[in-house]
C-alpha cells in the first residue's frame, strides 16, 4: 500500500525523479498512498487512464504513458538511464582526450562499473587474466619434409623456428615440433587456434596413415642432389643482393646483410633466421621455390 516501511521508502526517493516508474500490480485500501490508481473494474480502469492522459497532455515537461493491461497480458516498459564507467589503473597514467577511444575491461561490482586494463584486472578485483596453453602429441613415422610440403598446402606460409630439432609454426599461432616417431602441437587456446589445431592434426593423420605419398617423398630424398642446390643456391643470391651481400663458408651457412641486417640460411633444413622480417619472408620463399625446382619428379 506504500504507507510506510520499505516500498513507503523507495517511492520516496524515486519519486523526484520524472524517469522513474511506480508500478502497482496487486490489490489497493480505499485511503492509502497507492489508492494513486484503480485497481479492478476494466471500465473505471479505462477512465482514469483516460483522465490521467488528458491532465498532463498539456503539460510539456511531462511525458506520461499509461497502461491498463487485461490479466495475463504482457507489457513492455522501456526505461533508459545512463551509465558512468570509471577509468582505473594504468588506463590513468595519459589524459583522455573528448572522443578518444578507451580499451579495457568492463567490470561491474554491484551498480559500479570499472574499466581497467587486464594486467590491473587482479590489482582491482578478486579476478585475473589466464591463457590456456595446449599440447597434442601425434605419432608419426613418416618424413618430417612431406608433411611440411602438405602443411603448405593447408596454410599457405610455414614459418621454419629451429633447425636441430625440427620446429615450424603454422597459422602464426600453432607450434609443431618433430621428435622421434612424434611430432607434438603446441597453441594458445582461443577458438580460432583450436580450429588451426584440428586441422593441422587431420593432415598429420592423413599423411601418417598414406604409405604411398611416404615412399614418394622418400625416392625424392635420395635422388636430390644437396650439392647442386646449394651451388644455385648461392648464384641465386649473388644474382638477387649482389656479391658483396652474399658470404657462404664451406660446411656453414649461407649469409646475406642488406642495409646492415643480416640473415642466415642452412642448406640442409632450408631455415632463414633473420630480425627483418620482410628480408626473412622473401629468402624463405625464394629457397624453397629453388628447392622445389630442384627436387626430381618422380614416376
Amino acid at each position: 500500500m506504500m504507507q510506510s516501511g520499505l516500498s513507503r521508502e523507495l517511492f520516496e526517493s524515486w519519486c523526484t525523479d520524472k524517469r522513474n516508474g511506480v508500478i502497482i500490480a496487486g490489490y489497493c485500501v480505499e485511503g492509502t498512498l497507492a489508492k494513486i490508481l484503480v485497481h479492478g473494474e476494466q471500465n473505471e480502469m479505462a477512465r482514469l487512464k483516460a483522465a490521467l492522459i488528458r491532465e498532463y497532455e498539456d503539460n510539456d515537461e511531462v511525458d506520461i504513458e499509461v497502461h491498463n493491461p487485461r490479466n495475463t497480458e504482457a507489457v513492455t516498459l522501456n526505461f533508459r538511464g545512463e551509465k558512468l564507467a570509471k577509468v582505473m589503473g594504468s588506463l590513468t597514467d595519459r589524459k583522455c582526450v573528448q572522443g578518444q577511444r578507451v580499451s579495457g575491461i568492463l567490470v561491474k561490482r554491484n551498480f559500479n562499473y570499472h574499466i581497467v586494463t587486464p594486467a590491473d584486472l587482479s590489482n582491482y578485483t578478486d579476478l585475473c587474466m589466464s591463457t590456456v596453453t595446449q599440447t597434442q602429441a601425434i605419432p608419426y613415422s613418416g618424413p618430417i619434409s612431406l608433411l611440411v610440403s602438405q602443411l603448405r598446402c593447408l596454410a599457405g606460409d610455414v614459418e621454419q623456428l629451429e633447425a636441430e630439432r625440427v620446429t615450424v609454426r603454422v597459422f602464426k599461432s600453432i607450434t609443431l615440433v618433430h621428435e622421434a616417431g612424434m611430432v607434438l602441437l603446441e597453441w594458445i587456446a582461443n577458438p580460432l587456434n583450436d580450429m588451426y589445431a584440428d586441422a593441422v592434426t587431420t593432415v598429420v593423420l592423413e599423411v601418417q596413415s598414406n604409405p604411398n605419398a611416404q615412399k614418394f617423398m622418400e625416392g625424392k630424398k635420395e635422388a636430390f642432389d644437396m650439392d647442386l642446390f646449394v651451388e644455385r643456391l648461392e648464384l641465386m643470391l649473388h644474382d638477387m643482393f649482389g656479391d658483396d651481400c652474399v658470404n657462404f663458408r664451406e660446411g656453414k651457412d649461407l649469409s646475406v646483410t642488406v642495409d646492415g641486417v643480416t640473415a642466415t640460411i642452412d642448406p640442409e633444413t632450408r631455415a632463414v633466421c633473420s630480425e627483418d622480417e620482410t628480408l626473412r619472408e622473401m629468402l624463405e620463399v625464394s629457397v624453397h621455390r629453388l628447392h622445389d625446382a630442384l627436387s626430381p619428379a618422380c614416376s
